[in-house]
């Protein structure tokens, strides 16, 4: 008993540790599974499909990690958003090159910052902040691509491909990755996290808890805009029944990539593992032909496993 019990805490403090564990050891057998049952796995399609829903989950990131059940439901729509502003606005005013890239950029910040102001400044709950601009976002879709418009071969149709024999996966997905990189060599994430640990701690330290909140908000809406790049380049349109799309499972790609939802913990990359592990499961119950009305409940089972050995990880690091 006691070697178990021994065994059980050293599992859960690695678990502490790297937070991803879970969905790192989930995805390496779902990936094999899918390997075994197909030989030619397109890796520059897979990536190319996949790098909006894990864009998606890298935006949902920072409000999460930045305490105050900081959930952002307005990231799906905003990327369908983005998308419309490039395929009916931009692209057909020649500004489809590579100036419309700070332009998609500077939208979703503004977008992500407005959500933050809300949050901080009113006070208002952030599933209700968020929620409000996610029937704003998906009104604003809806009334800018009543019908879905195409967008004629641009370079983002490469980025669903290769660029320079390179999938063009790789790019969006690395950018946000690269990003977070460059601010984890500067004093703010070490803040983000220290305000969603505590933010009353962080305040009495002298941190604008308000601003790092903002600031994460808007990160993830800069994030969003990538994702509605990426999008753009996948399905070539814009399409504004599919706002709603990546919301609720862009969240429980952070959840089970090892995001704590109560703040203060979790990455980029746990983001990405839970991401693949929907993706890749969503694959292989496709592929054994289980009836989709099945494939909800067994995202929900995962997740809540997820979400259970993050709480009792938590209990854990406080006993220690």
């Amino acid at each position: 008993m006691k070697s178990r019990t021994g065994y059980s805490q050293k599992a859960l403090r690695l678990l502490n540790r790297y937070s991803f564990g879970f969905s790192f050891v989930l995805l390496l057998v779902f990936l094999a599974i899918d390997l075994g049952k197909t030989p030619n796995f397109g890796w520059t399609e897979q990536l190319g499909t996949f790098a909006p829903l894990a864009i998606a989950a890298m935006a949902s990131t920072p409000s999460i990690i930045s305490g105050g059940g900081g959930f952002d439901l307005s990231v799906s729509p905003l990327m369908t958003f983005i998308s419309c502003a490039m395929v009916v606005w931009l692209a057909p005013h020649g500004m489809g090159g590579a100036v419309a890239v700070p332009i998609l950029l500077v939208i979703g910040a503004c977008v992500g910052a407005v959500n933050g102001l809300v949050v901080t400044q009113l006070r208002v709950p952030p599933i209700v902040a968020t929620l409000a601009m996610y029937f704003i976002l998906i009104g604003a879709d809806l009334k800018v691509v009543p019908v879905p418009a195409y967008l004629s071969s641009t370079w983002m149709s490469h980025l669903s491909l290769s660029v320079w024999g390179i999938p063009g996966g790789l790019f969006t997905i690395g950018f946000p990755l690269l990003v977070w990189s460059i601010l984890g060599l500067t004093p703010y994430l070490r803040t983000l996290y220290a305000v969603g640990s505590n933010d009353a701690s962080a305040f009495s330290s002298g941190v604008n808890v308000n601003l790092v909140r903002v600031s994460a908000y808007a990160l993830g809406g800069t994030f969003s805009a990538v994702g509605g790049i990426a999008l753009t380049g996948l399905v070539r349109s814009a399409d504004s029944s599919s706002a709603a799309a990546y919301t609720l499972v862009a969240i429980a790609s952070v959840a089970l990539g090892g995001t704590s939802l109560w703040g203060g913990r979790g990455g980029l990359v746990g983001a990405i593992f839970g991401a693949a592990c929907i993706y890749l499961l969503a694959s292989l119950i496709t592929d054994v032909g289980v009836p989709q009305t099945w494939l909800q409940i067994v995202y929900g089972g995962v997740l809540l496993v997820a979400i259970s050995l993050s709480g009792l990880s938590a209990r854990k690091r406080v006993a220690w």
